[in-house]
């Protein structure tokens, strides 16, 4: 019987291929889920970043705006009319002082050492604030009059006025170092942060004053300036003001005070020197911004001997005396000398009624010999003939000893 050879049997698949292919099933099924679930979780974020790529789109000038019109550079506004002062006190356009914010000045500073500061600076003149600028000197008689009715002032209205009118002392025309002018005269004015001096051989801030287009300063002194908040000069007083006229600074400090706290449209009006470093003026106006060189300007210096800048209550500028022969609280203080305008709580004279503030002609010849001659006299030559009462004889300005008040040269 002849049988039928039976076919060869197909090769078996290797199983580690089989394997294989489900493994590589397995990862796609789980890559797919993980692709699902990515997509549905980032699905709120696509869809807020097409809408944000769709306002930058709205935003963007279209190519031939930006190719047909070159961007010009905006021109800074120009600063309002000034004017310079008048017969009057107030100025009703304001004058321009923004050549002042240039200056730099010598600064004294309660508990740290002197140095120099650009008066514009916002540490000097606060762009939330109103200023009473006082022009003083230690040899100005006047001045120490007007200085305590300014003290009485800010007294009696700091409460209300607050950090919003501020006061500045600006020590000119004297060599005296400005520490030691605080030191002695410091108790007489009101409290101030800082207190500034020009000793430049220029005197350049009453040559700024002094020109035409001011006329803020006419050769005497005291000067006292107010500055709304664009630091323009809206009250100014040459002299010592009266009565009247303090009332009527106080009242013009509160006018400016309130276009400050209200927002007054004299107040938003944008313009190089108006006290603000707004958008744009970096750079470009020093009044407002400064210079980039500042940070490298040294502005301090040291300072001999204790320094302690007056800021005291008007009753410890002079105390009342106690003891046998002096003035008790029940009794009224002695009067006045003849010559004088103001004195302290013992009697010793503040200020002379037609004191002159020029320097003195030298001496007559023979002064100085303990006699007083026919041809001498107190005011020639006090060294022999002595002063009137309250005055005392001191050397004073052209090498001459004249008669002042006591209180100008304390102990």
């Amino acid at each position: 019987m002849k049988t039928t050879p039976l076919p060869p049997p197909e090769p078996e698949a290797p199983r580690a291929w089989i394997w294989a292919a489900f493994g590589l099933l397995a990862s796609v099924g789980v890559l797919s889920g993980l692709t699902l679930v990515l997509t549905w979780r980032l699905a709120p974020q696509i869809e807020a970043l097409a809408e944000l790529r769709e306002r930058a789109a709205s935003c963007r000038p279209s190519h031939s705006a930006t190719t047909s019109a070159p961007r010009v550079e905006e021109e800074p506004a120009p600063p309002p009319p000034s004017a310079p002062l008048g017969s009057g006190t107030y100025v009703a356009a304001g004058v321009d002082v923004a050549p002042l914010m240039r200056l730099r000045l010598e600064r004294v500073r309660n508990g740290a050492p002197a140095g120099t500061v650009r008066l514009g600076a916002a540490e000097v003149l606060s762009p939330r604030a109103v200023h009473v600028l006082s022009l003083w000197a230690p040899w100005c008689v006047a001045c120490k009059e007007v200085l305590p009715d300014l003290r009485e002032l800010f007294a009696r209205r700091g409460s209300s006025w607050g950090d919003a009118v501020r006061f500045l002392p600006v020590q000119v025309l004297d060599p005296t170092a400005p520490e030691d002018a605080i030191r002695t005269w410091g108790p007489l004015m009101p409290p101030s942060a800082v207190q500034l001096a020009d000793r430049s051989l220029a005197d350049s801030f009453v040559a700024v004053l002094r020109d035409e287009s001011r006329r803020l300063y006419q050769g005497t002194l005291p000067v006292t300036l107010a500055l709304d908040c664009n630091r323009r000069v809206r009250w100014a007083r040459i002299g010592v003001p009266g009565p009247e006229e303090m009332k009527e600074l106080e009242e013009w400090l509160d006018t400016f005070r309130a276009e400050l706290k209200d927002g007054d449209s004299r107040c938003r009006q944008v313009w190089c020197g108006n006290g603000r470093c707004e958008n744009g003026e970096a750079g470009r106006c020093e009044e407002d911004c400064g210079t980039p060189s500042e940070a490298t300007i040294p502005n301090e210096r040291p300072v001999s001997g204790p320094l302690e800048v007056a800021v005291v209550a008007p009753s410890d500028v002079a105390p009342a005396p106690t003891g046998p022969g002096k003035p008790s609280a029940s009794r009224p203080p002695p009067p006045c000398p003849a010559s004088c305008s103001r004195c302290d709580s013992e009697g010793r004279c503040l200020t002379l009624w037609q004191r002159t503030e020029t320097p003195a002609e030298p001496s007559l010849p023979g002064c100085g010999d303990d006699r007083c001659d026919p041809n001498e006299n107190s005011e020639t030559c006090c060294r022999d003939c002595g002063c009137e009462a309250g005055l005392q004889c001191r050397r004073g300005e052209g090498e001459r000893d004249v008669c002042v008040p006591a209180k100008i040269w304390p102990h």
